[in-house]
């Protein structure tokens, strides 16, 4: 497949409040040259979950989502979580979309340690997503991420081992993965057969500078960067994707644009096209 047609752009730093900040970057990532972008749950409610309007802007740009971004709650917050899970996955399957990238429970346990109790907890959560999300023809990924209950390799490892292929893939995200202490290269090769999305990233050291909650309800740090320009290993780990036989989504990904979030996701679209 050309890899043109694989390079993905996640649009959420644009903003995921207003229908006009994902039509802006709609806009400025098609003019780049991506048709496929990656955003999140949240981003559909800007729409008040009107499809027509969003499939509207779709169009307009001729540019589609593959995957949507959704965070797991806390377990004491599961059942008011689920409550609107059907509406949001017949929204996005009726996009025709087929992945979702889906992130641990945000904020470790107080002392910091994710314990045998969270990780069972956890698990039973990523179980009841990933059936749900199934039911609508939907793969649902593990994303690795800082500050969650799957941030350390000894708790990736035990939702991927504890968890069915059958339910839950894995999304590696290379720049949390070394800010985890992670070796994504080590990762990727041990998970290669299961990924079925990736986040690039790239990070300038592992000791991550938090630049708190953005408005758009994510954690956004400063020390992540451009494609190429910090310390992830991207040869190895697209060898090995290449030699696993991956063949979907490249997906590029920066929270704090050093100019501009167009002129950032243009420079990790090159980055992508000459190094993949």
């Amino acid at each position: 497949m050309d890899i043109k047609s694989r390079i993905t752009a996640s649009i959420w730093p644009w903003g995921t409040q207003t229908s006009e900040q994902m039509e802006l970057a709609a806009k400025e990532v098609s003019e780049i040259g991506y048709t496929l972008f990656e955003s999140t749950k949240d981003a559909i409610y800007a729409f008040d979950m009107d499809i027509n309007a969003y499939r509207k802007v779709l169009k307009k740009y001729n540019i589609k989502p593959v995957s949507f971004y959704f965070h797991l709650p806390s377990p004491e917050e599961a059942d008011s979580f689920f409550v609107q899970i059907d509406k949001e996955m017949e929204f996005i399957a009726d996009l025709g979309v087929k992945l979702i990238s889906l992130q641990a429970t945000w904020g470790r346990p107080e002392g910091g340690e994710v314990k045998q109790e969270h990780l069972e907890a956890e698990s039973e959560l990523f179980i009841r997503f990933a059936k749900k999300s199934k039911e609508y023809g939907i793969m649902s990924n593990l994303h690795p991420h800082d500050n969650t209950w799957a941030m350390y390799e000894n708790e990736i490892d035990y939702y991927m081992n504890n968890i069915s292929p059958d339910l839950l893939s894995f999304c590696p995200d290379t720049a949390h993965l070394i800010a985890g202490g992670c070796n994504p290269v080590k990762v990727v090769e041990r998970y290669k057969d299961r990924v079925r999305f990736t986040h690039f990233k790239d990070i300038k050291n592992a000791n991550l500078f938090s630049e708190g909650i953005g408005a758009n309800g994510v954690e956004v740090y400063s020390n992540f960067c451009e494609l190429g320009k910090g310390n992830v290993d991207f040869r190895k780990v697209f060898d090995i994707l290449k030699d696993a036989g991956y063949d979907g989504p490249l997906c590029e990904e920066l929270d704090m644009a050093p100019v501009s979030n167009k002129e950032s996701a243009k420079n990790n679209y090159e980055f992508l096209l000459k190094n993949y």
